[in-house]
């Protein structure tokens, strides 16, 4: 694969019209609007809705018709992504770059290698990036640029195609992060799948109580739990091994701050929380 620039990408494939295909849509229409969309979705709304938002878009009834793009986003759910990669990589006379968004790396790329293809082109990706609607209405172009998007390339990813992924995303105005898809997945099971995870436990408790009553604090945690389920429990089959690991930690850790609140002695237990506290200030500082 030959080392790509920006100019180059004068057509761009997106297979997924959800909230993440619709906001890297509103991207590409912003920042490179002169370059043609085509656009494949299992939903024609979603498909129809992507498109009238970009100036030089239009709808692929079949995955065929991306056949001359120059580089395509793979943004269906996760269960779906390695075999519409696979698909793509095996597109006759197809030299397309190829960008997945799923947020469990070693799942995909476990099951693209399995696919026996060529691929070279493929780069896997996601955008640290989403919400709780899973579909494109509250899609944002803002949402691309706001947060990092991880590349996570193999020793079967070209360095040109890497190079590539880079250009186009910081012509996009995300900013790139590379690292292996294994650590992907560990920061993921810790920063996105456990506290999801945590807010569908949560919705399972306090049933018997009267909803009217319960607090903002449960109502704040739980309203994860408002989120697409099928995509959710994709996503925690795809990454369970490191979600199981983070889970166990999660586990310890609660133990230990519920033991502390029985020590005669406060001092551990308000240490602990204010060092929590010192934690979220720094995160929200960041932002």
């Amino acid at each position: 694969m030959s080392a790509m620039n920006a100019p180059d990408f004068q057509q761009i494939g997106l297979v997924g019209a959800g909230l993440i295909g619709g906001s890297i849509a509103a991207r590409l229409a912003h920042r490179l609007p002169d370059t043609a969309l085509i656009v494949h979705d299992a939903s024609p709304g979603n498909a129809a809705y992507v498109t009238e938002r970009h100036p030089k878009a239009d709808i692929a009834a079949t995955l065929a018709e991306l056949a001359d793009c120059d580089a395509i986003f793979v943004a269906t759910p996760v269960a779906t992504i390695a075999k519409q990669v696979a698909a793509l990589l095996e597109l006759p006379g197809s030299e397309a770059l190829i960008i997945d968004t799923g947020s469990a790396k070693q799942a995909i790329v476990e099951a693209v290698a399995e696919a026996d293809v060529e691929a070279a082109r493929f780069v896997p990706g996601h955008p640290l990036a989403g919400g709780i609607s899973a579909g494109p209405g509250r899609s944002s172009g803002d949402i691309i640029a706001a947060r990092p998007f991880v590349l996570t390339p193999t020793d079967a990813t070209d360095t040109a195609a890497v190079t590539a992924a880079k250009t186009l995303l910081e012509t996009l105005g995300a900013r790139v992060v590379e690292m292996a898809p294994d650590a992907h997945d560990r920061l993921l099971a810790t920063g996105s799948h456990l506290p999801h995870l945590i807010a569908y436990a949560l919705a399972g408790l306090g049933t018997e109580e009267p909803s009217d009553l319960l607090p903002a604090s449960y109502r704040g945690i739980a309203a994860f739990a408002g989120s697409d389920a099928q995509m959710w429990a994709d996503i925690f089959r795809a990454n369970s091994a490191e979600l199981k690991a983070a889970v166990a930690e999660f586990k310890k850790r609660l133990d230990l701050i519920a033991a502390m609140a029985d020590e005669p002695v406060p001092a551990v237990l308000l240490e602990t929380l204010v060092e929590a506290k010192r934690r979220v200030d720094a995160l929200e500082n960041e932002e």
